[in-house]
């Protein structure tokens, strides 16, 4: 092994951009190709951003969409075959079922699967299959601590095979070719955003029934919402329902995400499950004070009253007084935005993580190998 490259194929089970997505992205970008050489995606859920991304970036991507065309499972192995992949690195629930059985099948030397949530969504079931099949992984690396401890609790999967290395992002700043003034505000209007997909997850609607209380005291506060997804039309209407359509700013999926996270006042997380949350970490690179639900790793992401602030989920009203205090405050939003970026840069850098994934794959496979 010393004397050639590692081969490592990613599987993913999604098509749009997330977290997952993002992260996928900068390890394509950042690992050593000394070491490794170009990673291959197997991609399972058809087209989406997702893809157009690694197409765009010229990174070798077989699509698939298992869910429509189950029968080209069998193309998928041998296409993975073909490509001989000394690691098979998998992401998400179905990606990691279909990296365990095609590691399995195909005498891979490394299988690992990944575990980016708490998953709340899952039913019993799910856990069940995830406990059955984890014997044919080598390794679980999950992002957060409350992913490895639900998967410890939940799919009885042994301690042992679960180690945890947060996400992290470059240090980098990009510099903002957009103002409030794009979205039609003024200087002096209050922007409070946040950036994720519009799912049950993300707790947008929390966000909605805190606005009304935001809005009584600063009326010239406005909400930014970044994402796309299938619970648009619901949101709209309850948002129409309040009479709030003009304090709100629906993005789409966008592309310049770091530069919208720039323009915002305040930025949130009304999540009710994550994992080690992408947004969340740009934000405080920025030294935006932040305030989010106390999910998962949250609460350990943010130093809860120093670097952001942590409000019990689902609780609306405490995430409104928050926002109203920062915007009441602005040296609390100032202090507490410095205080989030030197957290992020002290303790969750893009170099670490890439650095950690590489060393696990080195060493893990040497053992596998002897």
């Amino acid at each position: 092994m010393e004397n050639k490259k590692i081969k490592i194929s990613y599987i993913i089970s999604s098509s749009e951009i997330g977290g997952t997505e993002k992260m996928l992205l900068l390890m394509l970008e950042n690992l050593n190709l000394n070491l490794f050489e170009k990673p291959i995606i197997f991609a399972i859920k058809g087209t989406g951003k997702f893809t157009d991304e690694l197409v765009k970036r010229n990174i070798k991507t077989y699509i698939f969409s298992f869910k429509k065309k189950p029968y080209t499972f069998f193309l998928f192995l041998k296409y993975l075959k073909d490509e001989n992949p000394d690691i098979i690195h998998s992401f998400l629930f179905a990606g990691n079922l279909v990296g365990r059985v095609a590691g399995l099948l195909l005498k891979t030397p490394l299988v690992i699967s990944s575990q980016r949530s708490i998953d709340v969504w899952r039913k019993w079931y799910h856990w069940q299959v995830d406990k059955f099949t984890s014997i044919w992984a080598d390794l679980i690396i999950s992002n957060s601590f409350s992913g490895r401890e639900v998967l410890i609790k939940k799919a009885h999967i042994p301690k042992e095979k679960i180690i945890v290395i947060p996400n992290g992002i470059s240090n980098e700043k990009v510099q903002p070719t957009i103002n409030k003034e794009s979205f039609g505000l003024k200087k002096s209007d209050y922007l409070v955003g946040t950036v994720g997909n519009l799912k049950t997850a993300k707790g947008h609607i929390y966000l909605i029934k805190g606005a009304e209380r935001v809005l009584k005291e600063f009326p010239n506060t406005f909400f930014l919402i970044a994402g796309e997804g299938p619970l648009k039309n619901s949101l709209l209407q309850e948002i129409g329902k309040r009479g709030l359509i003009k304090n709100f700013i629906f993005t789409g999926f966008r592309s310049d995400v770091e530069e919208l996270i720039q323009l915002f006042d305040i930025f949130v997380l009304p999540s009710l499950w994550e994992g080690f949350p992408v947004s969340l970490l740009e934000a405080m690179k920025y030294g935006k004070s932040t305030v989010a639900f106390g999910v998962a790793d949250i609460p350990y992401i943010i130093e809860n009253n120093i670097s952001g602030f942590v409000v019990e989920p689902k609780s609306y009203v405490q995430l409104a007084d928050k926002i109203i205090m920062l915007i009441k405050d602005k040296k609390i939003r100032h202090q507490t935005g410095i205080s989030a970026k030197i957290r992020v840069e002290e303790n969750f850098g893009l170099e670490k993580m890439v650095s950690d994934y590489t060393s696990v794959y080195i060493e893990t496979l040497k053992k596998r190998l002897h």
